[in-house]
C-alpha cells in the first residue's frame, strides 16, 4: 500500500495538530461531510480529530452549532458572520482546540448577483484568534463542493503554520527531558489537561494531578494507566511536549 502524500493538506493538518496537541472539529454545510473525510482518510487521525456536524438547514445550524436565528436572518447562512458562530460551536460543541466551517452555494442554483454560484465563506475558530475568509469556485456542484474543502484545509494549514512560528533559536538544550507525541486539552483560560500519551500505534489514557509552571513551560504529573506516575513538560517556546526524569526538581516546593 502506497504511503500518503506528505503535502496533501489533511496529512498536514494532522502533523501540525498533534504538534500543539490541540483537537480540531468541523462544521460543514456546502462540503456535507466532505472535509471530514479526507482528514479520516489519513490513519492515526482519531488522535487530533473529533469529528463533524454537518449543519445545511437553518435549523441544523441553531439547534446543533448555536448560530443565532438573527445572525441568519441578517446575513444570510453564507456570510462571514454565520461561519464565525459555526466555527465557535462546533468547537464548543465537541470539546476541540479548533472549530473549522463552511457555508456556500455550490449550485448550480441558488445564485445572486452578491453571492454567485461558488461563493463560500470559510471560518476558523483557534485557542489564538478566530478568522473569516471569502472563496468563490468557478465549476458545477460538485466543483465548488472539492474547492470549498480544499480552500478550508489549505486555510487551516496556512493558521495553524503561522501560529506554530518559533523563534530562531529556541532553547531545547535547557529541556532535561525527551520530546513526547501527547494529545492535550487547551482551555481558553490557559489551563492545559493531558488527555493521551501515544507510543507508536499506542494511545494510553492519562490522569492529570498537579501542575505549576516556571520559566520551561507548564509542569503537569500524571498517571499512566499501568500506575506509573510521569513528569510531563508543555514547553510555550517550542510548542512541544517532553517527559521529564521523575527527580527532576524544575518545581516550586
Amino acid at each position: 500500500m502506497n504511503a500518503m502524500n506528505e503535502t496533501l493538506p489533511e496529512v498536514l493538518v494532522g502533523k501540525l495538530l498533534r504538534a500543539r496537541g490541540w483537537r480540531l472539529a468541523v462544521a460543514e454545510s456546502c462540503t456535507g461531510g466532505l472535509i471530514g473525510h479526507r482528514l479520516t482518510n489519513v490513519p492515526g487521525s482519531s488522535t487530533y480529530y473529533q469529528g463533524s456536524i454537518t449543519a445545511y438547514a437553518y435549523d441544523a445550524k441553531v439547534r446543533l452549532l448555536g448560530v443565532r436565528w438573527e445572525t441568519l436572518e441578517a446575513h444570510g447562512a453564507v456570510s462571514e458572520a454565520v461561519v464565525l458562530e459555526m466555527a465557535r460551536g462546533v468547537r464548543r460543541a465537541l470539546g476541540a482546540d479548533v472549530g473549522l466551517s463552511v457555508s456556500g452555494i455550490a449550485g448550480p442554483g441558488g445564485g445572486t448577483p452578491e453571492k454567485p454560484v461558488g461563493t463560500t465563506w470559510i471560518g476558523l475558530s483557534t485557542p489564538e484568534k478566530d478568522l473569516a475568509v471569502l472563496t468563490v469556485g468557478q465549476g458545477d456542484r460538485l466543483a465548488n463542493k472539492e474547492h470549498s474543502a480544499e480552500e478550508a484545509l489549505q486555510l487551516l494549514v496556512r493558521t495553524l503554520q503561522e501560529l506554530s512560528a518559533l523563534p530562531e533559536t529556541p532553547p531545547q538544550a535547557e529541556i532535561p527531558g525527551e520530546p513526547v507525541d501527547v494529545t492535550a486539552r487547551f482551555e481558553t483560560e490557559g489551563r492545559i489537561t493531558p488527555l493521551y500519551l501515544h507510543r507508536g500505534a499506542q494511545r494510553l489514557p492519562l490522569s492529570a494531578g498537579r501542575g505549576w509552571s516556571n520559566e520551561n513551560g507548564e509542569h503537569i504529573l500524571v498517571q499512566l494507566p499501568d500506575g506509573e506516575t510521569a513528569h510531563l513538560l508543555f514547553s510555550p517556546v517550542t510548542r512541544r511536549w517532553y517527559r521529564l526524569p521523575r527527580a527532576h526538581k524544575g518545581h516550586a516546593a
